[in-house]
């Protein structure tokens, strides 16, 4: 050793030149390894901090913190992998995808994280038949991904009017984590759809003690102990949501509400009144309105009210308190029709509950009561949710006449020529194909 140290003196003495290009040398190499190992560096922290904006759900900042993760280190495939997810959240779907080909060529093959993502992006995009036997399957396995996965087929599933199956995703969901925000938030609204109040309470109670300054949750949750009638809990919802939304109709709505119900009428009107000044064709403050007049022994008044409301409500709201004001006027005949009313609505709600039923669980290909459920949601005055269902028996019977027919007229009832015409081209391609 004291030999070679020993040439290396000499050599340097002989060559001073030698000795200063070896010292840049070695400088040079430290500085671009402590420069790469600065970017790696700030890289991983700002990956880092997308992660937990990620599962905060705030992905804009999250897209913010992986441009910069990219830029430092453009190679990555983890930064491409979570800016393909961040922008799936954001509906950026052409993005999403270009980042998953990025990700996929940096890996050089189709990975399963790449796998996953690419179906939760089918899913985004319509496709739920396409990508749900394979998710369902990763779910199964326990995959990483599971809980995202179960978030946005619960999403899916509920869209899709599955209100059932939504729930045992949610519910899979919150045994994994139980603080989930969001699906404690989907899981109240799924129970209130299927009338399952007080499993909604306890939902939005728990997701109000993860974030209590959410005050849409907290509005939910008050609206539905009015209608459970636990006046004192929505009272008090109601009245803490006033501090922060003073105007807010729906809050002053739900105030009289509850002035009503614990007897408090004086106050309970007032509300009503003022509301009214603002909004005069507002008909479910005309209903409370009238029904409340009713109460106090002023059917003539209430009347008044409970006509123009019923005049103004949607399709499917039944006239039920009209009915009894009518009956408690005398007025017999006229109770009597409207009694026809609110029987056909409560009848269509009773099917449209069975042809649900009956879709999930017994004929999910059969096209024909996918057609009777859109025909009543279209009497019911629900058009968009009845072309859903439209068009997924379409979906399943491309030749479905009756469908066809249904689509026509109601394209044609709302203008949308082109479309209606459409249809009234596939219905005549089917009648000259039709066997004479």
């Amino acid at each position: 050793m004291s030999a070679i140290r020993a040439k290396l003196v000499a050599r340097a003495r002989r060559h001073p030149l030698f000795v200063i290009s070896a010292l840049l040398g070695a400088g040079a190499l430290l500085c671009w390894a402590g420069y790469r190992g600065t970017l790696y560096y700030e890289a991983r922290s700002h990956y880092r901090a997308a992660q937990e904006l990620v599962e905060r759900r705030e992905w804009k900042s999250a897209l913010e913190h992986l441009d910069e993760a990219q830029r430092l280190a453009p190679d990555r495939p983890a930064n491409h992998l979570l800016a393909a997810r961040a922008e799936r959240r954001l509906e950026n779907l052409d993005r999403a995808k270009r980042h998953l080909d990025t990700c996929e060529r940096l890996q050089g093959g189709e990975t399963q994280p790449v796998k996953v993502e690419r179906a939760l992006l089918r899913v985004h995009q319509g496709d739920l038949a396409g990508a749900e036997e394979f998710l369902r399957a990763c779910i199964q396995q326990d995959d990483p991904d599971a809980v995202e996965i179960l978030d946005i087929l619960a999403a899916a599933l509920e869209i899709n009017y599955r209100d059932a199956e939504a729930q045992r995703c949610l519910d899979d969901l919150l045994q994994r984590r139980p603080e989930h925000f969001d699906a404690l938030v989907r899981r109240g609204r799924t129970a209130k759809s299927m009338g399952w109040f007080q499993d909604a309470v306890a939902y939005y109670e728990k997701a109000l003690a993860v974030r209590p300054d959410v005050d849409s949750v907290r509005l939910a949750l008050a609206e539905i102990q009015v209608v459970l009638g636990h006046f004192d809990p929505a009272r008090k919802h109601f009245e803490q949501l006033r501090e922060r939304q003073p105007r807010n109709p729906s809050v002053l709505f739900g105030l009289a509400r509850c002035a009503a119900g614990a007897g408090a009428n004086e106050q309970a009107l007032t509300l009503f009144n003022q509301l009214l000044a603002a909004n005069p064709d507002d008909w479910m403050v005309l209903t409370e309105r009238g029904w409340l007049a009713v109460q106090l022994d002023r059917p003539r008044d209430g009347e008044v009210d409970l006509r123009r409301a019923d005049s103004l409500a949607p399709p499917h709201v039944p006239p039920t308190h009209l009915v009894n004001c009518l009956r408690l006027l005398g007025k017999a005949d006229e109770a009597r029709k409207y009694q026809e009313k609110v029987d056909r609505i409560q009848t269509d709600n009773k099917r449209a509950a069975e042809l649900g039923g009956l879709i999930r669980e017994k004929t999910p290909d059969d096209p024909e009561p996918r057609y009777e459920l859109g025909r009543i949601l279209l009497r019911q005055g629900k058009a968009r949710d009845a072309v859903h269902w439209f068009e997924t028996a379409l979906a399943k019977a491309p030749a479905h006449r009756k469908t066809h027919e249904a689509l026509a007229e109601f394209y044609q009832s709302v203008r949308a020529v082109e479309r209606a015409e459409h249809h009234r081209r596939v219905l005549q391609g089917l009648s000259a194909s039709a066997p004479n």
